[in-house]
Protein backbone atom coordinates (compact mmCIF):
# COMPACT_ATOMS: atom_id res chain seq x y z
CA UNK A 1 0.00 0.00 0.00
CA UNK A 2 1.33 3.39 -0.94
CA UNK A 3 2.40 5.63 2.53
CA UNK A 4 0.35 8.60 0.45
CA UNK A 5 -2.63 6.43 0.14
CA UNK A 6 -3.58 6.24 3.50
CA UNK A 7 -7.07 4.78 4.63
CA UNK A 8 -9.40 7.55 5.78
CA UNK A 9 -10.46 7.19 8.96
CA UNK A 10 -14.30 7.93 8.31
CA UNK A 11 -16.25 6.04 5.15
CA UNK A 12 -15.53 2.71 6.88
CA UNK A 13 -19.00 1.89 8.74
CA UNK A 14 -18.86 -1.87 7.17
CA UNK A 15 -15.65 -2.23 8.09
CA UNK A 16 -15.86 -0.83 11.47
CA UNK A 17 -18.82 -2.55 12.47
CA UNK A 18 -17.15 -5.65 12.01
CA UNK A 19 -14.35 -4.56 13.84
CA UNK A 20 -15.97 -3.24 17.27
CA UNK A 21 -18.59 -6.49 16.82
CA UNK A 22 -15.34 -8.62 16.84
CA UNK A 23 -13.73 -6.84 19.52
CA UNK A 24 -16.59 -7.15 21.83
CA UNK A 25 -17.25 -10.84 21.17
CA UNK A 26 -13.76 -11.95 21.67
CA UNK A 27 -13.76 -9.55 25.12
CA UNK A 28 -17.16 -11.13 26.23
CA UNK A 29 -15.55 -14.88 25.17
CA UNK A 30 -12.39 -14.67 27.12
CA UNK A 31 -13.75 -12.91 29.65
CA UNK A 32 -16.77 -15.36 30.46
CA UNK A 33 -14.87 -18.13 29.62
CA UNK A 34 -11.95 -17.58 32.68
CA UNK A 35 -15.33 -17.05 35.10
CA UNK A 36 -15.06 -12.74 35.00
CA UNK A 37 -18.65 -11.75 33.68
CA UNK A 38 -21.85 -12.40 35.73
CA UNK A 39 -24.08 -14.24 33.68
CA UNK A 40 -25.97 -17.50 32.65
CA UNK A 41 -26.47 -19.71 29.69
CA UNK A 42 -29.52 -20.48 28.07
CA UNK A 43 -30.12 -23.85 26.03
CA UNK A 44 -32.39 -23.78 23.04
CA UNK A 45 -33.76 -27.35 21.73
CA UNK A 46 -32.27 -27.05 18.62
CA UNK A 47 -28.95 -27.41 20.66
CA UNK A 48 -28.17 -23.57 20.04
CA UNK A 49 -27.33 -21.34 23.25
CA UNK A 50 -27.61 -17.85 24.19
CA UNK A 51 -25.02 -16.61 27.20
CA UNK A 52 -26.54 -13.13 29.09
CA UNK A 53 -24.78 -11.60 30.80
CA UNK A 54 -25.50 -8.90 33.64
CA UNK A 55 -24.02 -5.51 34.67
CA UNK A 56 -24.81 -2.03 35.34
CA UNK A 57 -25.11 1.32 33.64
CA UNK A 58 -23.93 4.46 35.24
CA UNK A 59 -26.75 5.21 37.26
CA UNK A 60 -26.77 1.59 39.00
CA UNK A 61 -29.76 0.11 37.20
CA UNK A 62 -29.20 -2.96 36.19
CA UNK A 63 -28.77 -4.01 32.25
CA UNK A 64 -28.65 -7.18 30.46
CA UNK A 65 -26.62 -8.03 27.15
CA UNK A 66 -27.13 -11.42 25.06
CA UNK A 67 -24.81 -13.25 22.36
CA UNK A 68 -25.14 -16.44 20.46
CA UNK A 69 -22.98 -19.04 21.94
CA UNK A 70 -21.96 -22.60 20.37
CA UNK A 71 -22.49 -25.81 22.78
CA UNK A 72 -19.35 -26.05 24.96
CA UNK A 73 -16.16 -27.96 22.90
CA UNK A 74 -12.64 -27.61 23.64
CA UNK A 75 -11.38 -26.80 26.71
CA UNK A 76 -15.31 -26.28 27.75
CA UNK A 77 -14.92 -23.16 26.38
CA UNK A 78 -18.42 -21.79 24.87
CA UNK A 79 -17.43 -19.80 20.97
CA UNK A 80 -19.53 -17.29 20.86
CA UNK A 81 -20.78 -15.40 17.51
CA UNK A 82 -22.80 -13.21 16.01
CA UNK A 83 -23.33 -9.22 17.64
CA UNK A 84 -23.93 -8.65 20.71
CA UNK A 85 -27.66 -7.22 21.37
CA UNK A 86 -29.64 -5.64 24.43
CA UNK A 87 -31.50 -8.14 26.12
CA UNK A 88 -34.24 -6.20 26.90
CA UNK A 89 -34.86 -4.26 23.03
CA UNK A 90 -33.18 -6.62 20.79
CA UNK A 91 -31.19 -4.12 19.46
CA UNK A 92 -27.65 -5.30 18.08
CA UNK A 93 -24.96 -2.89 19.77
CA UNK A 94 -20.72 -1.89 19.01
CA UNK A 95 -20.69 0.32 21.62
CA UNK A 96 -17.48 -1.01 23.08
CA UNK A 97 -16.95 1.53 25.53
CA UNK A 98 -20.89 1.22 26.95
CA UNK A 99 -20.89 -2.43 27.21
CA UNK A 100 -17.56 -2.94 28.18
CA UNK A 101 -18.23 -0.65 31.04
CA UNK A 102 -21.66 -1.55 31.89
CA UNK A 103 -20.16 -5.47 32.49
CA UNK A 104 -17.19 -4.84 34.59
CA UNK A 105 -18.46 -1.83 36.44
CA UNK A 106 -18.73 -4.63 39.69
CA UNK A 107 -15.22 -5.02 39.00
CA UNK A 108 -13.84 -1.96 40.33
CA UNK A 109 -11.39 -2.84 38.57
CA UNK A 110 -7.70 -0.14 39.00
CA UNK A 111 -6.75 -0.93 35.07
CA UNK A 112 -10.36 -0.85 33.78
CA UNK A 113 -10.33 2.24 31.93
CA UNK A 114 -6.89 1.53 30.31
CA UNK A 115 -8.29 -1.90 29.10
CA UNK A 116 -11.62 -0.15 27.68
CA UNK A 117 -9.43 2.32 25.99
CA UNK A 118 -7.57 -0.56 24.45
CA UNK A 119 -10.55 -1.76 23.13
CA UNK A 120 -11.45 0.93 21.77
CA UNK A 121 -7.78 1.23 19.86
CA UNK A 122 -8.40 -2.38 18.66
CA UNK A 123 -11.44 -1.81 16.88
CA UNK A 124 -10.76 1.29 15.24
CA UNK A 125 -7.31 0.24 14.23
CA UNK A 126 -8.79 -3.19 13.02
CA UNK A 127 -11.38 -1.41 11.10
CA UNK A 128 -8.57 0.23 9.09
CA UNK A 129 -6.82 -3.36 8.62
CA UNK A 130 -10.38 -5.20 7.23
CA UNK A 131 -10.36 -2.31 4.62
CA UNK A 132 -6.77 -2.30 3.70
CA UNK A 133 -7.67 -6.02 2.89
CA UNK A 134 -10.99 -4.92 1.49
CA UNK A 135 -8.91 -2.41 -1.02
CA UNK A 136 -6.02 -4.82 -1.51
CA UNK A 137 -5.31 -5.89 -5.30
CA UNK A 138 -6.21 -9.31 -6.42
CA UNK A 139 -3.46 -11.45 -7.27
CA UNK A 140 -1.25 -14.47 -6.31
CA UNK A 141 -3.52 -17.09 -3.63
CA UNK A 142 -1.81 -16.69 0.19
CA UNK A 143 -0.37 -19.97 -0.80
CA UNK A 144 1.59 -18.47 -3.30
CA UNK A 145 3.19 -15.31 -1.67
CA UNK A 146 6.46 -15.00 -0.69
CA UNK A 147 7.20 -16.12 3.03
CA UNK A 148 7.41 -12.08 4.20
CA UNK A 149 4.36 -10.88 2.70
CA UNK A 150 2.78 -14.49 3.85
CA UNK A 151 4.34 -13.38 7.65
CA UNK A 152 3.33 -9.49 7.46
CA UNK A 153 -0.16 -9.83 5.36
CA UNK A 154 -1.66 -13.74 6.83
CA UNK A 155 -2.76 -12.73 10.79
CA UNK A 156 -5.89 -11.89 12.03
CA UNK A 157 -4.20 -10.71 15.37
CA UNK A 158 -4.56 -12.54 19.10
CA UNK A 159 -7.36 -15.06 18.19
CA UNK A 160 -8.23 -14.95 22.07
CA UNK A 161 -6.96 -11.82 23.92
CA UNK A 162 -9.48 -9.38 22.95
CA UNK A 163 -6.79 -6.47 22.91
CA UNK A 164 -5.61 -8.15 19.59
CA UNK A 165 -4.92 -5.01 17.84
CA UNK A 166 -4.63 -2.60 20.16
CA UNK A 167 -1.01 -1.03 19.34
CA UNK A 168 -1.03 1.83 21.91
CA UNK A 169 0.91 4.66 20.62
CA UNK A 170 0.28 4.00 16.88
CA UNK A 171 -2.06 6.65 15.36
CA UNK A 172 -4.42 5.32 12.67
CA UNK A 173 -1.02 7.22 10.23
CA UNK A 174 1.47 5.08 11.90
CA UNK A 175 -1.01 1.79 12.11
CA UNK A 176 -0.85 1.82 8.50
CA UNK A 177 2.66 2.84 8.04
CA UNK A 178 4.28 0.14 10.13
CA UNK A 179 1.51 -2.17 10.70
CA UNK A 180 2.40 -5.79 9.47
CA UNK A 181 -0.77 -6.42 7.27
CA UNK A 182 -0.51 -3.25 5.23
CA UNK A 183 2.92 -4.27 3.70
CA UNK A 184 4.75 -1.23 3.91
CA UNK A 185 8.58 -1.18 3.49
CA UNK A 186 10.92 0.93 5.67
CA UNK A 187 14.85 2.08 6.26
CA UNK A 188 15.78 1.66 9.94
CA UNK A 189 17.58 4.55 11.78
CA UNK A 190 20.99 4.16 12.49
CA UNK A 191 22.52 5.12 15.74
CA UNK A 192 26.09 5.12 17.15
CA UNK A 193 26.20 4.18 20.97
CA UNK A 194 29.08 4.95 23.08
CA UNK A 195 31.07 1.46 23.44
CA UNK A 196 31.53 2.27 27.32
CA UNK A 197 27.77 2.38 27.25
CA UNK A 198 26.84 -0.81 25.72
CA UNK A 199 27.11 -4.56 25.92
CA UNK A 200 27.65 -6.71 22.74
CA UNK A 201 26.15 -10.12 23.47
CA UNK A 202 27.33 -13.38 20.41
CA UNK A 203 28.02 -16.35 20.16
CA UNK A 204 32.03 -16.82 20.76
CA UNK A 205 33.12 -17.27 17.16
CA UNK A 206 30.78 -14.19 16.25
CA UNK A 207 32.38 -10.53 15.88
CA UNK A 208 30.12 -7.68 15.71
CA UNK A 209 31.26 -5.99 13.12
CA UNK A 210 32.43 -8.85 10.76
CA UNK A 211 28.48 -9.67 11.43
CA UNK A 212 27.13 -6.40 10.40
CA UNK A 213 28.96 -6.15 7.50
CA UNK A 214 27.34 -9.97 6.62
CA UNK A 215 23.84 -8.78 7.49
CA UNK A 216 23.72 -4.87 5.70
CA UNK A 217 26.56 -5.15 3.60
CA UNK A 218 30.66 -3.79 3.76
CA UNK A 219 29.98 -0.80 2.15
CA UNK A 220 26.96 0.32 4.15
CA UNK A 221 28.88 -0.42 7.27
CA UNK A 222 31.80 1.85 5.78
CA UNK A 223 28.97 4.56 5.05
CA UNK A 224 27.66 5.06 8.77
CA UNK A 225 30.96 4.49 10.18
CA UNK A 226 32.17 7.57 7.77
CA UNK A 227 29.23 9.13 9.09
CA UNK A 228 30.76 9.29 12.63
CA UNK A 229 34.37 9.89 11.40
CA UNK A 230 32.54 13.28 9.85
CA UNK A 231 31.00 14.35 12.70
CA UNK A 232 33.74 14.66 14.68
CA UNK A 233 33.83 11.41 16.27
CA UNK A 234 36.27 8.38 16.28
CA UNK A 235 34.43 5.60 14.94
CA UNK A 236 36.52 2.89 17.07
CA UNK A 237 34.39 4.65 19.69
CA UNK A 238 31.21 3.64 19.25
CA UNK A 239 29.11 0.37 18.26
CA UNK A 240 26.84 0.93 15.50
CA UNK A 241 22.90 0.13 16.57
CA UNK A 242 20.02 0.17 14.67
CA UNK A 243 16.38 1.76 15.41
CA UNK A 244 13.06 1.57 14.39
CA UNK A 245 12.13 4.86 12.74
CA UNK A 246 8.91 5.29 15.37
CA UNK A 247 10.51 4.37 17.96
CA UNK A 248 13.09 6.79 17.43
CA UNK A 249 10.75 9.75 16.62
CA UNK A 250 8.55 8.98 19.17
CA UNK A 251 10.27 7.65 22.21
CA UNK A 252 14.45 8.05 21.32
CA UNK A 253 14.59 11.60 20.31
CA UNK A 254 13.05 12.70 23.67
CA UNK A 255 13.94 9.78 26.39
CA UNK A 256 17.74 9.84 25.19
CA UNK A 257 18.09 13.56 24.40
CA UNK A 258 20.44 13.96 26.78
CA UNK A 259 22.96 11.37 25.67
CA UNK A 260 22.19 13.23 22.21
CA UNK A 261 23.41 16.09 23.34
CA UNK A 262 26.76 14.80 24.78
CA UNK A 263 27.27 12.40 22.03
CA UNK A 264 27.19 9.44 23.29
CA UNK A 265 24.21 8.83 21.51
CA UNK A 266 24.59 9.80 17.38
CA UNK A 267 21.98 9.60 14.89
CA UNK A 268 23.80 8.52 11.84
CA UNK A 269 20.73 8.69 9.27
CA UNK A 270 18.21 6.27 7.70
CA UNK A 271 19.98 3.12 6.34
CA UNK A 272 20.11 1.82 3.28
CA UNK A 273 18.12 -1.73 3.68
CA UNK A 274 14.82 -1.83 3.28
CA UNK A 275 12.72 -3.93 6.00
CA UNK A 276 9.06 -5.34 6.12
CA UNK A 277 7.70 -5.89 9.66
CA UNK A 278 6.41 -9.46 10.53
CA UNK A 279 2.98 -10.28 12.94
CA UNK A 280 4.66 -9.15 15.95
CA UNK A 281 5.23 -5.51 14.38
CA UNK A 282 8.69 -5.12 16.22
CA UNK A 283 10.15 -8.20 14.39
CA UNK A 284 11.72 -7.07 10.63
CA UNK A 285 12.29 -9.60 7.70
CA UNK A 286 15.23 -8.07 5.58
CA UNK A 287 13.84 -7.45 1.85
CA UNK A 288 17.51 -7.22 0.52
CA UNK A 289 17.49 -11.01 1.12
CA UNK A 290 15.37 -13.20 2.81
CA UNK A 291 18.07 -15.53 3.99
CA UNK A 292 19.30 -12.35 6.19
CA UNK A 293 19.23 -12.56 9.73
CA UNK A 294 15.70 -11.21 10.85
CA UNK A 295 15.49 -7.85 13.18
CA UNK A 296 14.09 -7.64 16.64
CA UNK A 297 13.76 -4.05 18.10
CA UNK A 298 12.37 -2.14 20.92
CA UNK A 299 9.12 -0.43 19.92
CA UNK A 300 7.33 2.12 22.76
CA UNK A 301 3.95 0.48 21.90
CA UNK A 302 1.43 -1.64 24.05
CA UNK A 303 -0.20 -4.94 22.17
CA UNK A 304 -2.58 -6.83 23.76
CA UNK A 305 -2.11 -5.09 26.93
CA UNK A 306 1.82 -5.83 27.00
CA UNK A 307 4.81 -3.33 26.19
CA UNK A 308 6.46 -4.34 23.26
CA UNK A 309 10.28 -3.16 24.72
CA UNK A 310 13.43 -4.98 24.08
CA UNK A 311 14.43 -6.24 27.75
CA UNK A 312 18.01 -6.29 28.41
CA UNK A 313 18.02 -9.86 29.89
CA UNK A 314 16.16 -10.98 26.86
CA UNK A 315 19.41 -9.70 24.74
CA UNK A 316 21.94 -11.29 27.01
CA UNK A 317 19.89 -14.33 27.04
CA UNK A 318 19.78 -15.03 23.02
CA UNK A 319 23.22 -16.56 22.40
CA UNK A 320 23.34 -18.41 25.46
CA UNK A 321 19.66 -20.56 25.19
CA UNK A 322 20.77 -20.64 20.94
CA UNK A 323 23.59 -22.32 21.81
CA UNK A 324 22.15 -24.44 24.30
CA UNK A 325 18.65 -25.35 22.77
CA UNK A 326 20.67 -26.18 19.50
CA UNK A 327 23.16 -28.37 21.20
CA UNK A 328 20.42 -30.43 23.20
CA UNK A 329 18.61 -30.97 19.83
CA UNK A 330 21.59 -31.71 17.88
CA UNK A 331 22.21 -34.30 20.32
CA UNK A 332 18.73 -35.90 21.06
CA UNK A 333 18.37 -39.12 18.60
CA UNK A 334 14.64 -39.15 18.74
CA UNK A 335 14.53 -35.47 17.91
CA UNK A 336 17.37 -35.61 15.34
CA UNK A 337 15.53 -39.28 13.35
CA UNK A 338 11.86 -38.79 13.92
CA UNK A 339 11.24 -34.91 13.70
CA UNK A 340 11.94 -31.71 11.77
CA UNK A 341 12.36 -29.01 14.27
CA UNK A 342 13.95 -26.12 13.58
CA UNK A 343 15.43 -24.27 16.35
CA UNK A 344 15.33 -20.26 15.00
CA UNK A 345 18.90 -19.22 16.47
CA UNK A 346 19.47 -16.06 18.21
CA UNK A 347 23.24 -15.52 17.76
CA UNK A 348 24.01 -11.83 18.17
CA UNK A 349 22.72 -8.27 19.92
CA UNK A 350 22.86 -5.56 21.49
CA UNK A 351 22.05 -3.87 24.36
CA UNK A 352 23.43 -0.84 27.15
CA UNK A 353 25.50 -1.92 30.42
CA UNK A 354 23.54 -2.97 33.50
CA UNK A 355 25.19 0.03 34.71
CA UNK A 356 23.87 2.45 31.98
CA UNK A 357 20.93 1.09 32.01
CA UNK A 358 17.75 3.51 34.48
CA UNK A 359 14.43 1.73 35.34
CA UNK A 360 12.72 4.67 33.46
CA UNK A 361 13.73 3.91 30.13
CA UNK A 362 14.48 0.23 30.25
CA UNK A 363 14.81 -1.45 26.81
CA UNK A 364 14.08 1.23 24.84
CA UNK A 365 18.05 0.62 22.92
CA UNK A 366 19.26 -2.85 21.69
CA UNK A 367 18.62 -5.00 18.86
CA UNK A 368 18.36 -8.99 18.49
CA UNK A 369 19.30 -10.28 15.06
CA UNK A 370 17.36 -14.25 14.44
CA UNK A 371 18.17 -16.29 12.18
CA UNK A 372 15.57 -16.66 8.88
CA UNK A 373 13.19 -18.76 8.46
CA UNK A 374 13.56 -19.52 5.09
CA UNK A 375 17.25 -19.93 5.85
CA UNK A 376 16.15 -23.38 7.11
CA UNK A 377 14.61 -25.12 4.29
CA UNK A 378 15.87 -28.02 2.67
CA UNK A 379 15.37 -28.80 -0.86
CA UNK A 380 11.46 -28.67 -1.63
CA UNK A 381 10.33 -27.61 1.70
CA UNK A 382 8.09 -24.58 2.30
CA UNK A 383 7.93 -22.25 5.64
CA UNK A 384 4.14 -21.09 6.51
CA UNK A 385 3.03 -18.65 9.66
CA UNK A 386 1.25 -20.84 11.86
CA UNK A 387 -1.03 -17.63 12.44
CA UNK A 388 -1.77 -18.19 9.00
CA UNK A 389 -3.48 -21.83 9.41
CA UNK A 390 -6.71 -19.81 10.44
CA UNK A 391 -7.09 -16.76 8.18
CA UNK A 392 -9.78 -16.91 5.72
CA UNK A 393 -9.82 -15.92 2.12
CA UNK A 394 -12.32 -13.63 0.01
CA UNK A 395 -14.89 -16.73 -0.13
CA UNK A 396 -14.36 -17.16 3.45
CA UNK A 397 -12.83 -20.56 2.72
CA UNK A 398 -9.50 -21.33 4.80
CA UNK A 399 -6.70 -19.92 2.46
CA UNK A 400 -5.02 -23.35 3.13
CA UNK A 401 -8.38 -25.56 1.88
CA UNK A 402 -6.05 -26.26 -1.26
CA UNK A 403 -3.77 -27.78 0.79
CA UNK A 404 -6.32 -29.82 2.39
CA UNK A 405 -8.29 -30.70 -0.32
CA UNK A 406 -5.50 -32.24 -1.89
CA UNK A 407 -4.34 -34.89 0.46
CA UNK A 408 -7.55 -35.12 2.47
CA UNK A 409 -8.45 -32.74 5.54
CA UNK A 410 -7.38 -36.02 7.52
CA UNK A 411 -4.07 -37.36 6.37
CA UNK A 412 -3.42 -33.39 6.30
CA UNK A 413 -4.25 -32.52 10.17
CA UNK A 414 -2.76 -35.50 11.57
CA UNK A 415 0.78 -34.28 9.69
CA UNK A 416 0.48 -31.30 11.60
CA UNK A 417 -0.29 -32.84 14.87
CA UNK A 418 2.54 -35.33 14.20
CA UNK A 419 4.55 -32.29 13.37
CA UNK A 420 3.76 -30.34 16.08
CA UNK A 421 3.27 -32.46 18.63
CA UNK A 422 6.23 -35.01 19.42
CA UNK A 423 9.16 -32.58 19.16
CA UNK A 424 7.65 -30.18 21.72
CA UNK A 425 6.40 -32.90 24.35
CA UNK A 426 9.31 -34.59 23.74
CA UNK A 427 11.80 -31.48 25.02
CA UNK A 428 9.40 -31.69 28.07
CA UNK A 429 9.61 -35.04 29.05
CA UNK A 430 12.83 -35.82 27.88
CA UNK A 431 14.70 -32.30 29.05
CA UNK A 432 12.52 -30.43 31.04
CA UNK A 433 12.47 -27.70 28.40
CA UNK A 434 9.24 -25.68 27.94
CA UNK A 435 9.20 -23.59 24.63
CA UNK A 436 6.38 -21.09 23.64
CA UNK A 437 4.77 -22.82 20.52
CA UNK A 438 1.89 -20.07 20.58
CA UNK A 439 0.97 -19.67 16.98
CA UNK A 440 3.01 -16.40 16.38
CA UNK A 441 6.22 -18.44 17.68
CA UNK A 442 5.95 -21.29 15.40
CA UNK A 443 5.99 -21.58 12.02
CA UNK A 444 5.07 -25.15 10.29
CA UNK A 445 7.81 -26.48 7.58
CA UNK A 446 5.49 -27.80 4.33
CA UNK A 447 6.31 -30.28 1.37
CA UNK A 448 4.00 -29.96 -1.56
CA UNK A 449 1.38 -28.74 0.75
CA UNK A 450 1.71 -31.60 3.80
CA UNK A 451 3.57 -30.45 7.10
CA UNK A 452 6.43 -32.07 7.57
CA UNK A 453 7.98 -30.13 10.23
CA UNK A 454 8.28 -26.92 12.73
CA UNK A 455 10.04 -23.90 13.49
CA UNK A 456 10.38 -22.03 16.68
CA UNK A 457 11.71 -18.39 17.66
CA UNK A 458 11.67 -16.06 20.21
CA UNK A 459 13.98 -18.26 22.27
CA UNK A 460 14.81 -15.72 25.52
CA UNK A 461 11.39 -14.79 25.84
CA UNK A 462 9.59 -18.71 25.94
CA UNK A 463 12.01 -20.62 27.30
CA UNK A 464 11.07 -21.94 30.43
CA UNK A 465 12.87 -25.21 32.04
CA UNK A 466 12.05 -27.66 35.46
CA UNK A 467 14.12 -26.80 37.89
CA UNK A 468 16.43 -29.60 38.75
CA UNK A 469 15.31 -31.57 35.87
CA UNK A 470 16.44 -30.44 33.38
CA UNK A 471 19.07 -31.64 30.48
CA UNK A 472 22.06 -29.28 30.86
CA UNK A 473 20.68 -27.31 33.37
CA UNK A 474 23.98 -25.78 34.67
CA UNK A 475 24.45 -23.67 31.93
CA UNK A 476 21.18 -22.28 32.28
CA UNK A 477 22.76 -20.70 35.65
CA UNK A 478 24.10 -17.92 33.67
CA UNK A 479 20.68 -16.56 32.38
CA UNK A 480 20.13 -12.94 33.60
CA UNK A 481 16.64 -12.88 35.04
CA UNK A 482 14.20 -9.99 34.64
CA UNK A 483 14.91 -7.22 37.06
CA UNK A 484 12.08 -7.02 39.70
CA UNK A 485 9.93 -4.40 38.07
CA UNK A 486 9.85 -6.45 35.10
CA UNK A 487 8.56 -9.57 37.04
CA UNK A 488 5.98 -7.42 38.78
CA UNK A 489 4.84 -5.74 35.18
CA UNK A 490 4.42 -9.41 33.64
CA UNK A 491 3.24 -11.45 36.54
CA UNK A 492 6.08 -13.50 35.71
CA UNK A 493 8.05 -16.40 37.74
CA UNK A 494 11.10 -16.40 35.48
CA UNK A 495 12.41 -19.51 33.71
CA UNK A 496 12.47 -21.93 36.13
CA UNK A 497 8.87 -23.98 37.11
CA UNK A 498 8.85 -26.14 40.04
CA UNK A 499 6.48 -29.16 39.31
CA UNK A 500 5.82 -31.70 36.73
CA UNK A 501 2.33 -30.46 36.20
CA UNK A 502 3.08 -26.86 36.22
CA UNK A 503 5.06 -27.22 33.73
CA UNK A 504 2.20 -30.04 31.46
CA UNK A 505 -0.18 -27.38 31.99
CA UNK A 506 1.81 -24.39 30.68
CA UNK A 507 2.62 -26.79 27.42
CA UNK A 508 -0.84 -27.85 26.65
CA UNK A 509 -2.21 -24.24 27.58
CA UNK A 510 0.18 -22.79 25.02
CA UNK A 511 0.33 -25.45 22.29
CA UNK A 512 -3.52 -27.34 22.26
CA UNK A 513 -5.52 -24.02 23.47
CA UNK A 514 -3.20 -20.80 22.47
CA UNK A 515 -2.19 -22.28 19.34
CA UNK A 516 -4.36 -25.30 18.32
CA UNK A 517 -7.34 -25.09 19.65
CA UNK A 518 -8.11 -22.37 17.04
CA UNK A 519 -7.38 -24.22 14.30
CA UNK A 520 -9.70 -27.38 15.09
CA UNK A 521 -12.46 -24.54 15.58
CA UNK A 522 -12.35 -23.21 12.49
CA UNK A 523 -12.16 -26.62 10.83
CA UNK A 524 -15.08 -27.28 11.94
CA UNK A 525 -16.95 -23.86 10.87
CA UNK A 526 -15.13 -23.70 7.31
CA UNK A 527 -14.31 -27.15 6.24
CA UNK A 528 -16.93 -29.62 8.60
CA UNK A 529 -14.28 -31.10 10.65
CA UNK A 530 -15.51 -32.28 13.57
CA UNK A 531 -13.31 -30.55 16.64
CA UNK A 532 -13.86 -33.83 18.34
CA UNK A 533 -12.18 -35.51 15.34
CA UNK A 534 -9.22 -33.05 15.76
CA UNK A 535 -8.72 -34.44 19.23
CA UNK A 536 -8.99 -38.14 18.64
CA UNK A 537 -5.92 -37.88 16.41
CA UNK A 538 -4.31 -35.53 18.67
CA UNK A 539 -4.68 -37.83 21.22
CA UNK A 540 -3.62 -40.96 19.04
CA UNK A 541 -0.66 -38.82 18.25
CA UNK A 542 0.66 -38.37 21.45
CA UNK A 543 -0.01 -42.29 22.35
CA UNK A 544 2.19 -42.81 19.30
CA UNK A 545 5.01 -40.64 20.43
CA UNK A 546 5.09 -42.24 23.86
CA UNK A 547 5.07 -46.05 22.30
CA UNK A 548 7.99 -45.13 20.44
CA UNK A 549 9.89 -43.98 23.57
CA UNK A 550 9.44 -46.63 26.01
CA UNK A 551 12.46 -45.62 27.78
CA UNK A 552 10.90 -42.66 29.12
CA UNK A 553 7.33 -44.68 30.42
CA UNK A 554 8.16 -43.53 33.72
CA UNK A 555 7.85 -39.79 32.52
CA UNK A 556 5.00 -40.58 30.56
CA UNK A 557 2.73 -41.56 34.14
CA UNK A 558 4.59 -38.68 35.77
CA UNK A 559 3.34 -36.05 33.32
CA UNK A 560 0.27 -37.63 32.39
CA UNK A 561 -0.57 -35.63 29.38
CA UNK A 562 -3.87 -36.91 29.56
CA UNK A 563 -4.95 -35.37 32.75
CA UNK A 564 -8.78 -34.81 33.17
CA UNK A 565 -8.07 -31.08 34.03
CA UNK A 566 -5.94 -28.71 33.57
CA UNK A 567 -4.73 -25.45 35.44
CA UNK A 568 -4.47 -22.45 32.82
CA UNK A 569 -3.55 -18.48 33.13
CA UNK A 570 -6.27 -16.01 33.24
CA UNK A 571 -4.61 -14.63 30.69
CA UNK A 572 -7.22 -11.60 29.53
CA UNK A 573 -8.87 -11.09 32.66
CA UNK A 574 -6.01 -10.64 34.66
CA UNK A 575 -4.54 -7.07 32.54
CA UNK A 576 -7.60 -5.66 35.06
CA UNK A 577 -5.94 -6.19 38.08
CA UNK A 578 -2.47 -4.24 38.77
CA UNK A 579 -1.44 -7.80 41.01
CA UNK A 580 1.64 -9.03 40.71
CA UNK A 581 0.81 -12.78 40.59
CA UNK A 582 -0.49 -14.62 37.85
CA UNK A 583 -4.10 -15.81 38.33
CA UNK A 584 -5.39 -19.52 37.07
CA UNK A 585 -8.69 -21.00 36.41
CA UNK A 586 -9.37 -24.69 35.99
CA UNK A 587 -10.47 -26.05 32.41
CA UNK A 588 -11.07 -29.86 31.02
CA UNK A 589 -7.79 -31.50 28.77
CA UNK A 590 -9.46 -32.12 25.54
CA UNK A 591 -7.12 -35.17 25.38
CA UNK A 592 -8.45 -36.67 28.44
CA UNK A 593 -11.82 -37.98 26.68
CA UNK A 594 -10.00 -40.19 24.38
CA UNK A 595 -7.76 -41.87 26.58
CA UNK A 596 -9.94 -44.95 27.04
CA UNK A 597 -11.24 -45.09 23.50
CA UNK A 598 -7.34 -45.46 22.47
CA UNK A 599 -6.88 -48.51 24.78
CA UNK A 600 -4.30 -46.64 27.16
Amino acid sequence: MDSNNQIPATGNKSCYAAAAERTLRQFIDAFWFEGALDGHLERQADGKADLYLRGSNEQGQAIEYRIAAHPANSFGRHRLHGPVCEASSGMSTTDIATVAGNLLRSHAAQNGPRFINELIHTAAKQACSLQARALAAKGRTALDLPYAWQEAQLGDGHLYHPCYRSRIGFNLADHQRYGPEFAQAFGLVWLALDKQLADIHGLPSIDYIQFLQTEIGAAEVLRLQQTITLSGKDADNYYLLPAHPWHWRQSLQIQYADWLADDRLLYLGVGETTWLAQQSIRSLTSLVSHNNHNLKLPLAIANSSADRILSDHHVHNAPLISQWLNNLCSEDNFLQQYCRLAVLAEPMGITLAPAASRQDRYGLLGAIWRQSPTSILRQGEQVFPCTALTTLDDQQQLNISSWLQQHGTETWVKALLHAMLPPFIHLMLAHGVLLEAHAQNTLLIVRDGLPVGVAIRDLPGGLHYIAGQTTNEAQLQHLRQAPAHRNVANASNGFAMDTTDEARDYLLEVLLFIHLSELAHRLTLHHGFEESRFWQLAAQTVLDYQAQVPQLFARCQQFNLFAPELQMEKLASRRLSAASAQAFHIVPNPLHQFIQSQGA
